[in-house]
């Protein structure tokens, strides 16, 4: 399944990635990106065989440190878990979302996250959405825009993360294809828009702001349903 990638990462956003500092649902996206990027496999793989040197040069200087109190932490943590998902019927695996007149096969990571089950809203312009829960830091969704469709003009408050998973979209600042992986920020005006259709995964960490026309008076109620949904994962 691994493409040919026109847009990836930075190399700070898969350091971060490998230090383990992004919030989930950013990782999920990135993962999802490295399974089918070879090139950004190899260069998480350097970046992490970096960080491994590192901190053993570090280790090597410094007194053995007593894990006792971590390992129990994380044993009991493991164990609550484990009693936690006793007795819960697992959801089948979602391996696939079914397009307009295809299939399109998701990356591990994202066919997980799937798992939980997903409910489609149709939004305005020819917009399908539904969302997964991976943290309470970030609002995470496949996205779908049918042929033909647009996202009015818009910028975000944070940062938004876009993985392609099948067709294309374009905006002002380029054409993206499957396995291509954008990062957008409060700098960025952008109006995507579909020709041939679209399936994306989404990551934003703020809502978006509509600028123009009556999409404007979405805003404030964008803003309140952003923050209750993180809210109520707190």
């Amino acid at each position: 399944m691994t493409n040919t990638a026109n847009f990836h990462p930075s190399i700070e956003l898969l350091n971060d990635f490998t230090q383990g500092k992004l919030a989930t649902g950013m990782s999920v996206a990135l993962s999802a990106h490295l399974e089918l990027c070879e090139a950004c496999q190899e260069k998480s793989s350097e970046l992490e065989s970096e960080a491994a040197k590192s901190w053993a040069k570090v280790a090597d200087d410094q007194v053995t440190p007593d894990f006792s109190d971590m390992i129990s932490t994380i044993v009991g943590q493991a164990q609550n878990s484990e009693q936690e998902s006793a007795g819960k019927q697992e959801r089948p695996p979602v391996n696939e979302i079914h397009m307009l007149h295809h299939s399109v096969t998701l990356p591990r990571v994202l066919a997980k996250a799937a798992s939980q089950g997903l409910v489609w809203k149709r939004l305005a312009g020819g917009i399908k959405q539904a969302s997964v829960i991976l943290d309470n830091k970030t609002q995470c969704e496949f996205i779908y825009m049918t042929p033909g469709s647009k996202v009015p003009v818009h910028r975000h408050q944070g940062s938004e993360v876009t993985l392609v998973l099948d067709g294309s979209f374009s905006d002002e600042l380029g054409h993206y294809k499957a396995s291509d992986f954008m990062v957008r920020t409060k700098d960025n005006l952008h109006k995507p828009a579909s020709e041939e259709g679209c399936l994306c995964f989404a990551v934003l960490d703020n809502p978006l702001t509509f600028t123009k026309g009556f999409a404007k008076l979405m805003n404030p109620f964008i803003g309140y349903k952003f923050r209750k949904a993180l809210a109520a994962r707190a």
